[in-house]
């Protein structure tokens, strides 16, 4: 059995031993990594009498609060020309998956913290373990739309091609995040106990039950997460092919963030293990 010794030194100033570190990882992570989702997916549904229908009770039974809210007349600025149970479950269901690619880094790791203090095993395997459950939901969640489109008779557009790529940008942002917070998250129950509080609040600054209206247009425009939605929304129930203002910037920043953040864990991640 081969010992590995972590010290305080900074990776960086062996960077040839570094990267080959990450290059011996990345030839496993994939194989650990499949068989950590498939097992996890295996005991997701031992553990629950409803199984499956966890992936979207959730957002279906949000989805309904605001429906009867929209149909009170309680809500204003719902100006939009889709059926609004078609409007709300589709934002709902891209929310959903940013947020659980948003967690999934810190869950999996803390999970995992027993193990990864003790096995050389790369981290990045419960991650993208996780990042598969994430895919897997958001996967069932797009069929479920589907049917919900075709019960409400809505026009089918090529742009709907498109809605994989709006998807995956939404989860590229949120599992950049979720790696930032990582490191930090790992050590103080801090992050994992504000995440809850911040998602609340990041969700009623985001026009995902209704239409951005013109008093709220500085907040939303600073909100990242709204040309990701909105683009996306468009490319599924409008047909309309121009992404929302910022869509490209948001796009490559989520990119480059999720390699930043990356990169940083890694360089974090001795220093994590002495302190698990």
């Amino acid at each position: 059995m081969t010992e590995t010794i972590y010290s305080a030194h900074s990776p960086l100033l062996t960077p040839r031993r570094f990267l080959g570190e990450i290059k011996a990882d990345m030839r496993i992570v994939y194989h650990v990594g499949w068989q950590l989702f498939v097992r996890n997916l295996k005991v997701q549904v031992r553990q629950n009498l409803l199984g499956y229908v966890w992936m979207v009770l959730p957002p279906l039974v949000t989805g309904l609060v605001w429906m009867y809210l929209g149909q009170a007349k309680v809500l204003k600025g719902l100006t939009s020309s889709v059926p609004y149970p078609v409007f709300v479950l589709t934002g709902l269901f891209l929310w959903q998956g940013f947020v659980e690619a948003l967690n999934c880094p810190l869950q999996q790791l803390q999970q995992a913290r027993s193990t990864i203090s003790k096995v050389r095993v790369p981290h990045e395997a419960f991650v993208v373990a996780g990042l598969g459950a994430v895919l897997f939901n958001s996967s069932v969640r797009m069929l479920i739309l589907l049917i919900v489109l075709i019960a409400f008779q809505m026009p089918w557009h090529a742009t709907m091609l498109l809605a994989p790529l709006g998807l995956a940008v939404l989860v590229i942002f949120g599992l950049g995040l979720g790696y930032l917070l990582a490191p930090i998250g790992l050590l103080y129950a801090d992050i994992a106990n504000a995440l809850p509080v911040v998602i609340n609040l990041w969700f009623l600054i985001t026009p995902i039950v209704y239409s951005p209206p013109a008093s709220m247009a500085s907040i939303i425009a600073w909100n990242p997460v709204t040309p990701l939605l909105t683009t996306t929304r468009d490319w599924l129930l409008m047909g309309v092919i121009q992404p929302s203002t910022g869509f490209t910037l948001v796009a490559l920043g989520s990119c480059l963030l999720l390699l930043a953040s990356w990169l940083l864990y890694r360089l974090a991640r001795p220093h994590l293990i002495v302190r698990l």
